[in-house]
């Protein structure tokens, strides 16, 4: 049931708010809030430019990788949407419970940007090259971070590197269609968007944490992009520093210092989408209106026919008020003919007898004036 689906969506989303705001309660609960703190006040200005550019080079990686899974499902989509529209995904995935509701949009986009080859269904074709990519991208994440705790935790780098095989198994179904070159060009670009995320995390890093040693720095971004990527937040937050502060902890840092770093990681990638913000203003608001004014012009279309309706019904009262009229003047007239006709019999047989009659006063036959005289006289 439509009702049934959305009301299981909205409570999976206040699941995922929930978890959020627990895992961060505890992580304020066992530190305290100065990591917070540092990460909001000592983010140096210089890092916002440095950071925005990285995710706008992880935006064209991801939208250049869409396009070459999207080709072999009857898609195409030039390079300018394709950006927008990962930049989109980008931002909503940032502030929506799941961090996958934008790519949900983004399979589901049917406007004029994507060309979609007659005789196959739009919707199972976007979702189809969506999760091709996305699902390559994962790969990725959580292969990096099983090279990075090979050596720390090894029985977690086992397990990181198992979700990578599972979730190359699964995304195999809409990537086997690719040529071998093409499936290169495809992990290539993966691994550089991971690069440019993970290289905003070094940006944080260096940053709110200058003495931190440069070679440990990969290794920790690579746990933290893998626990952000587990969806069961909003926006990667919580899992992210938890994640962040074990990998810090590993690496002989202090915990507290992987959460600052996990933070300021947090808003320079949420500034780096802010451009979706623009194209979901431009794109997606306004089909939104649309939606809302087709939406009154069906309920004006329906409240019209209702009308029409109800003017039908008086009308037909109207008519049968007519017709029961004109069957009464019918009848009336009957009744007059019957009377003229006794008359005259009666007149008849007192010639036959002889007498005399006198003629009836005030008994005169007309003819009427109208066949539905009684009607008129009821409806002038």
């Amino acid at each position: 049931m439509p009702g049934r689906g959305r009301g299981r969506l909205i409570l999976v989303a206040l699941l995922q708010v929930v978890v959020t705001a627990g895992i961060l309660a505890v992580v304020v609960w066992r530190f305290g809030l100065a990591p917070l703190v540092d990460a909001v006040t000592q983010l140096p200005w210089w890092a916002y430019p440095i950071g925005i550019a990285l995710g706008a080079a992880g935006v064209v990686a991801q939208a250049l990788r869409w396009r070459v899974v999207a080709r072999h499902h009857a898609i195409r989509i030039p390079l300018g949407p394709a950006i927008a529209r990962c930049w989109q995904a980008s931002f909503l995935n940032s502030v929506l419970p799941g961090g996958l509701a934008g790519d949900a949009l983004r399979a589901a986009d049917d406007s004029s940007d994507a060309d979609v080859s007659a005789g196959r269904r739009a919707l199972a074709s976007g979702f189809a090259a969506m999760a091709g990519e996305r699902l390559a991208g994962t790969a990725v994440v959580f292969l990096a971070a099983g090279v990075a705790l090979a050596a720390p935790a090894p029985l977690f780098a086992l397990g990181s590197l198992g979700i990578a095989v599972l979730v190359s198994v699964i995304a195999w179904r809409w990537l086997r269609q690719l040529s071998a070159r093409e499936l290169v060009a495809v992990v290539a670009l993966a691994v550089a968007g991971w690069a440019a995320f993970a290289g905003i995390f070094v940006v944080s890093a260096l940053a709110l944490a200058p003495a931190l040693s440069l070679s440990v720095l990969p290794g920790t971004a690579a746990v933290a992009i893998a626990g952000m990527s587990i969806p069961l937040g909003v926006g990667g937050w919580g899992t992210r520093e938890a994640a962040s502060a074990w990998a810090f902890d590993l690496a002989g840092s202090t915990a507290e210092l992987g959460i600052t770093v996990s933070i300021g990681y947090g808003i320079l990638a949420l500034a780096s989408t802010l451009p979706g913000a623009v194209v979901v203003a431009v794109r997606v608001l306004p089909r939104a209106r649309e939606v809302r004014r087709a939406r009154e012009r069906r309920r004006a279309r329906a409240s019209s026919e209702n009308a029409r309706g109800s003017e039908g019904e008086l009308g037909a009262e109207v008519r049968a008020e007519g017709e029961a009229a004109d069957r009464s003047a019918e009848g009336v007239g009957e009744t007059i003919l019957s009377v003229e006709a006794d008359a005259g019999h009666a007149v008849a047989d007192e010639y036959r007898r002889g007498g005399e009659v006198e003629p009836a006063e005030g008994v005169v036959a007309h003819e009427p004036r109208h066949r539905h005289s009684s009607a008129l006289d009821q409806h002038p």
